[in-house]
C-alpha cells in the first residue's frame, strides 16, 4: 500500500510576454475557495483568470464564479481608500479630510488609551468580522490586538450558522465541528435520494465545485427534493420535485416528518437501539423524566397534541399528503441524505430546526453511511491541520450574541450587557450593514465617542468612523486559505501579485504599529513568511514548493462521510457527547436548558412558534446575491449585473397590491423602509417576499433607504443559541410615491 502524499499543482496558464501570473483566491467568506489568477502588468492587475484544467470529479478543478472575475473591477477601482481619513462633518455623513498615518495612528493610540483608561477595556466593542477570512489576516489579528491590550466586548455568534454550530454540539458532541460534519462531495453519488432544505449552493456555493457534484448524481439517477420559499437556481437547475415552505416554520415540518416514520414503525430501530439517545422512552438517560423522550413529543403524549401532517400543513403551508409522502419516501429511500442550509436556521428559534433534521438523519439509520449524511450541507474534511493565527483569550470575558448590536449600543449596562459602548474598532467588516435594525445602530452609534474603521472603500460602517485606516486587499500579501465548506482537502497559498496601493497598509502591520504605540509586548514577533510556515507546518510537508505552485491537493480523509468511525466501531469511537452516542435527547440541556441566558432550549427538538405579525403579513427572506459577498462588491456596477437587486414577490400578493412586475415599490415595517424595484413571480411562495442581503444602507435626507438594504426592516433579536432571526421578518409592499 503506498503512503498517501500532498499533490502541488500550479493552476494557472503560463505568462505570455510582459506579463506574471499569480495564484490566490477570494479572502471573503464568500461561500467557495476557487483559484483567481492574477495577471499583473507594469505593476497592475489587468486581467483574472482561473483553473484551467476540466472538470473531473476525483481531482476538480477550483473553477472561480463571477465574484473571483469580479476581482478585477474591485482592486482597480475609482473609489479605493488610498490614504487615511479623519471625520469633518457629522457621524453618519461621510465627512472626511486626509491625515498621514503618523496623525492616525497617533489618535487611535490616544482614543484607545482614555476609553480603556477611564471606561474599563469592556467599553471597547469589537466589531471586526470576515470580510478577510484567511489564516493570517483575518479577524485573528485584531482579537489578538484587543485582547493583548486588556481585551473588549465582542460580538460572538456566528451571524450566519450560529444555530447549525449549537446544534452540531448538541447532537454530535462537544469535538463536532459544523464545517467537518457533513460529507464530502465525492459521495453525492452514493445517495439514493437527496433533499435540500433551505440549501442552494447555486446560489451561494457552499464549497467549490459543490454544484458541479449535485449535478453528477442527478445524473447518475439520484432522485433531488428542494424546500424552500424560493424556487431557487438550484431547485430550478436540479429538482425533481420543489416543496414551497413559510420561512421560520421549517422545524415544524421536519417534526411531522418524524411523527410519520415513528407512526407508521419506518424507523431504523436496530440503528436507534445502537446509536441514539432520546428517541423513545427506553432510550433515555437517567433521571429524565417519563414522558421526555422525542417519540412521546411526537405523540402528544405530553401536550396532547400529535404532530401530524395535518398539525404541520397548518403552520408551514405544506400540504400535509405532501409531508406524509415525503417522509415516506425519506425513510425508505435509503441511504437518504438530507441537505440543511443555515438560512431556515437564521429564525428565532433556529436551532429547533437542525436538531430536527439531525433527528430525522439518525431516526432512519442514514448517519455515518455512504450515502446518508449527518443533516447538515458542510463536507467532512475542515482545514487538515492548518491553523489560523492564534489570538489568546479575552481578559474581559464580555461577550454578546452578534445580533443584538443595536441594543447594545443603545442600552448598554441599563439593558443588562457587560459595559456602556464608548468606542469601536473594525477591521475588515461592515456590521452596521449586516446586522439587524440598522435605523436603531445608527441612532445609538451617535452616541459613542470614537470609531475606528479599516477598510477598502467608504462602507455605511465606515461612514460612521471617526479614524478611516485604508488596508491592503489580499493581491497585496502573502496568505494561506483552506475550503469554505470544509469540504475538498486542499489549500491554497495567496500570493502577493501587486505592491500596496498607494497608503493601504496590511491590517496585521496597522495593529502592530499601533501595540508598538500602545507598548503591548509579543504582538507580532514574525515575518510574515515565518507566519505562514507555522501555522501550516502540521499540513504542508513542502512549503517552498507550495508557496511556488499554489495549490496544495491534500490526503483525502478516511471516510466521506462524517461520523463514520463512530457508527462502524462506537465502543472504540464514541461521539462525543456525554452519553457517547448521537443525542436527540441533548443530556447538556437537559443540565442546562438555559445556556446563554437567552432563553430556554427544550432537551429535544420542540416546535415553538413565533408571533405573527398581524399588520404586516408578508414574510422576509435574505438569501445571498451571486453578485455580492455580504455586502462586499456591492459598489461594482459591472459585477451587480450578474445578479440584480429586487424584491421577489408572489403574482397573486402583487395583484392584490396593484404591483406589476419592474415597478418601484416601498417595503416597510414598524423599523423602516426601503425602496427597489419588484420581480413579480410564481417561483415565491405566496405570503413571502425576498430581498437579497448586503446591499449598502444608502438613506436620502429623510433616513429612507433607497438601495435595498434588507436590514433596515430586521429586528435585533436572538434566538436562545445565540441566532440571528434575518428569516424571522414581517413585512408589507406598496407601490413607491
Amino acid at each position: 500500500m503506498t503512503a498517501r502524499r500532498i499533490v502541488y499543482e500550479t493552476p494557472r496558464v503560463a505568462p505570455r510576454p510582459g506579463e506574471s501570473v499569480v495564484t490566490s483566491t477570494c479572502g471573503h467568506n464568500c461561500g467557495g475557495r476557487c483559484v483567481v489568477n492574477a495577471h499583473v502588468r507594469d505593476g497592475q492587475i489587468v486581467k483574472i483568470s482561473t483553473d484551467p484544467r476540466k472538470w473531473t470529479p476525483e481531482m476538480p478543478p477550483l473553477h472561480a464564479c463571477v465574484r473571483g472575475f469580479g476581482q478585477l473591477e474591485r482592486v482597480n477601482h475609482p473609489d479605493r481608500l488610498r490614504h487615511p481619513l479623519r471625520r469633518t462633518g457629522p457621524r453618519g455623513s461621510g465627512q472626511f479630510e486626509r491625515i498621514t498615518w503618523d496623525e492616525a495612528l497617533d489618535e487611535v493610540a490616544r482614543q484607545m488609551l482614555r476609553v480603556r483608561d477611564t471606561y474599563g477595556p469592556a467599553a471597547i466593542l469589537d466589531c471586526s468580522r470576515t470580510g478577510t477570512l484567511s489564516m493570517l489576516h483575518g479577524r485573528g489579528v485584531s482579537q489578538r490586538f484587543l485582547y493583548m491590550f486588556g481585551g473588549c466586548t465582542e460580538l460572538w455568534s456566528n451571524l450566519s450558522a450560529e444555530a447549525e454550530i449549537f446544534a452540531v454540539k448538541q447532537t454530535y458532541g462537544a469535538k463536532a465541528d459544523y464545517k467537518s460534519s457533513g460529507r464530502e462531495p465525492i459521495d453525492y453519488v452514493n445517495s439514493r435520494l437527496i433533499v435540500m432544505w433551505g440549501w442552494s449552493p447555486g446560489d451561494g456555493t457552499f464549497g467549490t465545485g459543490t454544484l458541479q457534484y449535485l449535478k453528477r448524481a442527478k445524473q447518475h439517477g439520484v432522485r433531488v427534493v428542494c424546500v424552500d420559499p424560493r424556487v431557487t437556481r438550484s431547485s430550478y437547475e436540479l429538482a425533481d420535485e420543489h416543496v414551497f415552505i413559510r420561512p421560520s416554520t421549517d422545524a415544524a415540518a421536519l417534526i411531522a416528518m418524524a411523527y410519520v416514520i415513528a407512526s407508521r414503525g419506518l424507523h431504523d430501530q436496530a440503528y436507534l437501539d445502537r446509536h441514539v439517545l432520546g428517541f423513545d422512552e427506553a432510550h433515555l438517560p437517567p433521571g429524565a423524566p417519563r414522558g421526555a423522550s422525542y417519540r412521546a413529543y411526537l405523540m402528544g403524549e405530553a401536550d396532547g397534541v400529535r404532530k401530524t401532517p395535518a398539525w404541520a400543513e397548518q403552520i408551514t403551508g405544506m400540504p400535509a399528503a405532501t409531508i406524509e409522502r415525503l417522509a415516506v419516501e425519506f425513510a425508505t429511500s435509503k441511504p437518504a441524505a438530507l441537505h440543511c442550509g443555515y438560512a431556515p436556521g437564521r429564525t428565532i428559534h433556529g436551532e429547533q430546526f437542525h436538531r430536527a433534521a439531525y433527528a430525522l438523519a439518525a431516526m432512519t439509520g442514514n448517519v455515518g453511511i455512504p450515502g446518508g449524511n449527518s443533516g447538515t450541507s458542510n463536507g467532512a474534511t475542515g482545514r487538515s491541520g492548518i491553523k489560523m493565527m492564534p489570538t489568546g483569550t479575552n481578559p474581559t470575558r464580555a461577550r454578546v450574541a452578534s445580533s443584538m448590536l443595536a441594543d447594545l449600543l443603545d442600552r448598554g449596562r441599563a439593558g443588562g450587557y457587560p459595559a456602556d459602548i464608548k468606542m469601536i474598532y473594525s477591521v475588515a467588516g461592515d456590521l452596521f450593514n449586516q446586522v439587524p435594525n440598522i435605523a436603531r445602530i445608527t441612532a445609538a452609534a451617535q452616541r459613542l465617542e470614537f470609531v475606528v474603521v479599516h477598510d477598502h472603500f467608504v462602507t455605511p460602517t465606515a461612514r460612521h468612523a471617526d479614524i478611516v485606516l485604508p488596508a491592503t486587499t489580499f493581491w497585496e500579501r502573502n496568505d494561506v486559505h483552506t475550503p469554505w465548506a470544509g469540504a475538498g482537502h486542499y489549500a491554497i497559498f495567496m500570493r502577493q501579485a501587486i505592491e500596496p496601493v498607494a497608503e493601504c497598509r496590511n491590517d496585521f502591520d496597522i495593529l502592530s504599529e499601533l501595540a508598538r504605540r500602545l507598548g503591548i509586548e509579543g504582538y507580532n514577533d514574525k515575518t510574515e513568511d515565518e507566519w505562514l510556515r507555522e501555522l501550516t507546518r502540521e499540513a504542508i510537508d513542502d512549503f517552498d514548493t507550495f508557496r511556488e505552485r499554489g495549490l496544495a491537493r491534500l490526503p483525502a480523509p478516511d471516510d466521506a462521510v462524517a461520523f463514520a468511525r463512530e457508527i462502524r466501531d462506537p465502543e472504540r469511537h464514541p461521539f462525543t457527547t456525554p452519553s457517547g452516542k448521537i443525542e436527540i435527547y441533548s443530556t447538556t440541556l437537559a443540565a442546562n436548558p438555559d445556556p446563554y441566558g437567552l432563553g430556554v432550549i427544550p432537551p429535544i427538538p420542540t416546535w415553538i412558534a413565533d408571533e405573527i405579525d398581524a399588520v404586516h403579513p408578508l414574510r422576509l427572506v435574505t438569501p445571498k446575491s451571486r453578485a455580492r459577498t455580504h455586502s462586499i462588491h456591492d459598489n461594482q456596477p459591472v459585477l451587480a449585473r450578474a445578479d440584480r437587486d429586487d424584491i421577489w414577490i408572489n403574482t397573486a400578493d402583487a395583484a392584490a397590491r396593484r404591483i406589476v412586475d419592474g415597478q418601484r415599490v416601498r417595503v416597510f415595517n414598524g423599523r423602516g423602509a426601503t425602496i427597489m424595484p419588484a420581480r413579480v413571480t410564481d417561483r415565491i411562495a405566496p405570503g413571502v417576499v425576498s430581498i437579497k442581503e448586503g446591499a449598502w444602507f444608502t438613506p436620502d435626507a429623510s433616513g429612507l433607504d433607497t438601495h435595498g438594504c434588507a436590514n433596515v426592516l430586521t429586528a435585533d433579536r436572538t434566538s436562545p443559541a445565540g441566532a440571528a432571526p434575518f428569516n424571522s421578518c414581517f413585512v408589507d409592499v406598496a407601490p413607491a410615491e
